[in-house]
């Protein structure tokens, strides 16, 4: 081999290396670094997406924690699955696994009410891992873009309506909004006395009560 020819071959190493740092490897979606180039695309005005989705899983915690981490790279793999068939292969958008079970999808606004259709079918994501059949859901939220507010600023909106989505239940998509910026979500705890189980949940402040009065795991007051 001459010294072109070494120049050339690691000249396709390093295209490839960069090719599949653009990939996650757990979903075939776009990366988070991918997603980062898109971001500087956006705020250059060069862009050609408007609606910016956030996504996560549903109690994921408990899924890890119950059944392992096997279970939930699994499950990972199944709602990267059907993400990329609603959003890339139907709807021409673009997805990318941020981190974790975090994901964030782009889409033109035109296409946002066919996503909103379509998410419906990650409300019962089914899969199999240890010969048991598992199950999984998703809620999403997401912002739309005036052209003058940053990405980042767009995805922290779209990720705090997510969270009011969670609340209003599985398989939810909420557009952020005003009222969502005014009325955020607060943390209350408590513990049951009878049973032991710490509760936890997010509840909007002008809808929170002053303190938990029953326990989520047994029924008893608190």
């Amino acid at each position: 081999m001459n010294l072109d020819e070494a120049i050339e071959q690691l000249e396709r190493f390093v295209r490839d290396v960069r090719q599949s740092s653009l990939i996650d490897e757990k979903t075939r979606l776009g990366s988070a670094l991918a997603l980062r180039q898109e971001e500087r695309l956006i705020n250059d005005g060069k862009g050609y997406f408007d609606i910016v989705v956030f996504g996560d899983l549903n109690d994921f915690k408990h899924l890890n924690d119950e059944h392992g981490h096997e279970a939930g790279d699994v499950a990972i793999s199944e709602v990267g699955k059907t993400i990329r068939k609603i959003v890339v292969e139907d709807l021409k958008g673009k997805a990318f696994r941020l981190s974790g079970d975090e994901f964030v999808i782009l889409l033109d606004p035109q296409s946002i009410d066919d996503f909103i259709s379509a998410s419906n079918s990650l409300t019962n994501v089914v899969f199999s891992h240890d010969e048991k059949e598992l199950k999984t859901s998703m809620s999403f939220g997401y912002a739309l873009s005036d052209r003058k507010t940053s990405f980042s600023e767009l995805q922290e909106r779209a990720e705090l309506a997510c969270q009011h989505a969670k609340v209003r239940g599985d398989g939810r998509c909420v557009e952020w909004s005003d009222t969502i910026k005014s009325n955020p979500l607060i943390r209350m705890t408590a513990r049951c006395e009878k049973c032991g189980a710490r509760i936890s949940c997010n509840i909007p402040k002008v809808n929170a009560p002053h303190e938990l009065k029953w326990c989520a795991s047994c029924g008893a007051l608190l």
